[in-house]
């Protein structure tokens, strides 16, 4: 049995698109530097949206966070206030490897996350468990975050799901005046 051209090319796709995978390396040279503790120590506000795989905004979003570093590990919590009033709470912790990689765990991050930094720019993949119609899925998360200022943050979220795209998350994080 033949697979027709169209078939073959969505099968083929996903294992064709991760050999194009951008490196954190690439950003090496980009400054301002992120110091991944150092930023997300204190207090902190964000702003965004989770678009559809269309390109249709479904959600916009708050959070309040803070941020305290130990030396070791990054606890780093977040206040979700939704466009349709509801809350969301997450506690990240993200350690700092001997390495400089982090490993990090939040109640609804499925395993572990694994980030990594350079220049100034932070690359984070984990699984989350996200809520959808009254039950909950595992969507696949790459997380993209660059410092354009000492004190503001771009955050572009892609999420998926068996390798296609169900989602992508647009924020702003903004270091509060101290």
């Amino acid at each position: 049995m033949r697979c027709p051209a169209p078939l073959l090319s969505l099968i083929l796709l996903p294992s064709v698109s991760a050999g194009c995978a951008i490196s954190v390396d690439e950003y090496r040279d980009e400054k301002p530097a992120l110091i991944v503790e150092q930023f997300f120590s204190g207090d902190l506000e964000a702003h965004g949206v989770v678009a559809e795989r269309s390109g249709k905004v479904v959600k916009r979003f708050s959070c309040d966070m803070h941020g305290t570093w130990d030396g070791e590990t990054l606890e780093l919590d977040e206040d979700f206030t939704w466009s349709d009033d509801t809350r969301q709470k997450r506690l990240w912790r993200l350690t700092k490897q001997p390495d400089g990689t982090f490993s990090g765990t939040a109640g609804d991050v499925v395993g572990t996350a694994f980030g990594e930094a350079s220049g100034n720019t932070l690359h984070l993949v984990y699984d989350l468990s996200v809520p959808v119609d009254g039950s909950t899925t595992v969507l696949h998360v790459d997380d993209w975050l660059y410092l354009v200022t000492d004190d503001v943050l771009i955050n572009h979220s892609e999420l998926t799901k068996f390798g296609l795209s169900a989602a992508e998350v647009f924020l702003t994080i903004r270091k509060k005046s101290s």
